[in-house]
């Protein structure tokens, strides 16, 4: 008989799955894609009519294009998949007629899809209309009369799947989507916090400085895909509706607290350092669970927006002050890291407040209410066109590379696939296109995950369909395919793979088109294609983070020397156009890319020659994200708006230590190789006044200081 520690354990996890799924809207945009499906397959058996199957794909291919964002950005998403899936059903279907015209149009085809990848995500889901369709229409040509068939069933099957999204999100709440990104910031703080309290625990693992700055980055990933969807944190000229400024500003606050969980994370280190009693450790752990358990339950009141929450987390923050005094009776309670804790917990609890106050009395339309007649037609106006297309047109050097090598790669994979695969060798580029990626690492691990899922989806689908009953059978591959597919999409790509094979069985047997050939075709052509992936990111183009990683840690550190610049009073002139926040995003999204580069470099194959250069830029890049955390804490301290004693910090000792010494590392890092350093916008001649600033201020630019000398040490030696 289990006992009853394993019996809660197992509890706990089933109430985290459920609890998930209203974080995670998988299942959701899952089951839109299993109904957008399903309905054209089954008239395609009741008709008997094989052109069904191009309503099939493009119900699919519209439908897995993800929808975010506000009612507008969805729409625009929708109508753009099923123009891109007619426009190059035509072009693959006029192709198709000329096997070398079919190879050459692929070229620029998948240079364009590699290129998309400057939009986003939404761009890649947009990829898959193109490049799918072109694929399949090229492999089977046609003549002219039925191509029109066949783009009014592609068209049909988009329309349909347009209509299962505007039905999707129409009865939505207003603000919902805006919220959620909100939800995710919360969420994110909430699993800082968790490993933050674990480290007071006395029977869990303490956590390293990599997994604490990993949690770190989901935050600011959190916060970037926020901004990505609903623009700029704090851009007062842009016109924008209440509710939105609402919860703008509701962002604001979550961003504002994710400082000060990171404060208390750092000062918690530093004060578990000292001699501490048992008692005190104890009633640590249980403030910071509190303020986890705080963080979580924000995260689910701006998901679901239910009263219930808000009593939650009043009870919540009253423990939490029925904690926080209870603190004050013990001696470790003096020290200065445990003050600080205390004011940042002071400060997250306000944050906390204010941010439900902003957003609870507000009362949303839905979505399909909140637009007029003439905003509806806005929907589509010439100026998102736009922006988008010079979105598309930034040739960035790296992206330029992969979508280069992808395309050639993508073109030669199509030519073999003619030659030796001509009925169903499109998966060959196909694989290819999916496979490939900007670094070879990330494009080695895509490919194995790939082979894997396809091959272990065709041995279970082909012994599936040696089933009983195949007809029904089949009909629910397809339903149970499209949503475990999507499920899995960000989760773990071998199971997405798997199941998008189980899928496409499913609907090929619809169709009658399976075979024992086809399938192991199929297995074979996606083992090729991600082979040539793989030797593809070796011999073209190559984008090895060796040569790519120094540049990274100079862009922090630049990012870090104009956020300070501009903290300093040096950038007058740019503090009433541009907000602080500015300069602190730039900062911390160059310590991520920095980070990022770093792990894809342990992975290349080139690295096992010095393993002592990337434990190097390891400590180097750790001292740069140290450098941002003492900006921000500096920075919070004015924004928290307590009234505290200043002092007066003269601009020629400690100020103009740490510019000079700024200077000097980066007069260091250009003079070594493989380093380009951008200085646009640096003021290396600018004087500083004297300012005003708290004791903690002052503490903040001293430790500033100490890790920039560390910093500037690491890269001599």
């Amino acid at each position: 008989m289990p006992n009853t520690l394993t019996i809660n354990k197992q509890l706990q996890s089933l109430k985290d799955r459920l609890a998930n799924e209203i974080v995670e809207p998988a299942w959701g945009w899952g089951f839109r894609v299993a109904i957008s499906v399903i309905v054209p397959v089954i008239a395609s058996i009741v008709s008997a009519n094989p052109n069904y199957f191009w309503m099939v794909i493009a119900a699919e291919t519209v439908s897995i294009v993800e929808l975010k964002g506000s009612a507008g950005f969805r729409s625009r998403l929708l109508v753009a998949a099923i123009i891109f899936s007619i426009l190059f059903t035509f072009i693959g279907s006029i192709a198709a007629a000329n096997i070398w015209l079919a190879v050459l149009l692929m070229f620029p085809i998948a240079l364009g899809c590699g290129l998309m990848k400057n939009l986003g995500d939404w761009g890649l889901g947009l990829a898959i209309n193109i490049y799918l369709f072109y694929l399949i229409a090229s492999a089977h040509e046609v003549p002219f009369p039925v191509v029109k068939e066949r783009m009014y069933f592609v068209a049909l099957g988009g329309l349909w799947a347009m209509c299962i999204g505007v039905f999707s999100f129409s009865f939505l709440p207003q603000g919902k989507p805006y919220r959620r990104t909100i939800g995710n910031i919360w969420k994110a703080v909430e699993n800082l916090m968790i490993l933050v309290a674990n480290d007071w625990d006395p029977n869990s693992k303490k956590s390293s400085i990599r997994a604490l700055y990993l949690k770190e980055k989901e935050i600011r990933t959190a916060i970037d895909a926020s901004l990505a969807l609903y623009g700029q944190l704090y851009d007062e000229k842009r016109q924008q509706p209440d509710q939105e400024k609402k919860l703008s500003y509701a962002r604001r606050c979550a961003s504002m607290a994710s400082l000060q969980i990171i404060s208390i994370a750092n000062n918690a280190v530093l004060l578990f350092k000292k001699p501490l009693s048992e008692a005190f450790i104890l009633q640590m752990h249980t403030i910071l669970k509190v303020v986890e358990q705080v963080s979580n339950r924000m995260a689910f009141y701006f998901y679901t927006r239910k009263e219930e929450e808000l009593l939650l987390i009043q009870s919540r923050l009253e423990r939490l002050s029925k904690f926080r005094e209870q603190l004050y009776t013990f001696e470790e309670s003096q020290l200065p890291e445990c003050e600080r804790i205390i004011r940042h917990i002071n400060r997250f609890t306000n944050l906390v407040e204010l941010s439900i106050k902003t957003v609870s009395t507000e009362k949303e339309k839905l979505m399909f209410s909140q637009y007029s007649l003439m905003q509806t037609l806005n929907i589509l106006h010439p100026k998102h066109l736009q922006n988008n297309i010079r979105q598309f047109l930034n040739f960035d050097n790296l992206t330029l590379r992969y979508a280069l090598r992808m395309a050639i790669t993508a073109t030669l994979g199509l030519g073999i696939a003619q030659i030796w695969f001509p009925h169903h060798g499109y998966w060959l580029p196909l694989t290819i296109i999916i496979v490939s990626q900007p670094f070879f690492g990330a494009t080695l691990k895509k490919g194995i995950e790939r082979s894997i899922g396809t091959i272990a989806g065709v041995i279970l689908g082909s012994l599936i369909m040696l089933l009983p009953y195949a007809h029904i059978t089949r009909h629910f591959m397809v339903l149970f395919g499209a949503t475990l597919m999507i499920y899995n999409l960000r989760k773990n790509y071998s199971w997405a793979a798997f199941f998008i094979t189980i899928f496409l069985i499913g609907l090929l047997s619809a169709e009658n088109q399976v075979s024992t050939n086809i399938l192991l075709e199929r297995v074979v052509v996606t083992a090729l294609g991600a082979v040539m992936a793989v030797i593809s990111g070796f011999l073209l183009f190559p984008s090895w983070d060796k040569k790519l990683l120094p540049n990274y840690l100079g862009k922090a550190v630049i990012a870090n020397y104009k956020y300070y610049q501009f903290l300093m009073g040096v950038r007058e002139a740019e503090q009433q156009q541009k907000p602080w926040v500015i300069y602190k995003i730039a900062a911390e999204s160059s310590n991520s890319n920095a980070f990022d580069s770093l792990n894809r470099y342990l992975t290349e194959p080139k690295y096992r020659a010095n393993k002592n250069i990337g434990a190097a830029y390891f400590t180097a890049i750790t001292y740069n994200i140290r450098i941002t955390r003492e900006l921000n804490a500096y920075v919070d301290e004015k924004e928290a708006g307590e009234a505290s004693p200043t002092i007066n910090l003269p601009s020629d000792k400690l100020i103009r230590q740490i510019d000079d010494l700024f200077q000097k590392t980066i007069t260091l890092l250009k003079g070594m190789p493989d380093i380009t350093i951008d200085e646009t916008g640096i003021y290396p001649e600018m004087s500083y006044a004297a300012i005003m600033v708290s004791a903690q201020q002052k503490i903040n630019l001293e430790r500033l200081h100490i890790e920039l000398s560390a910093l500037y040490s690491s890269l001599i030696h």
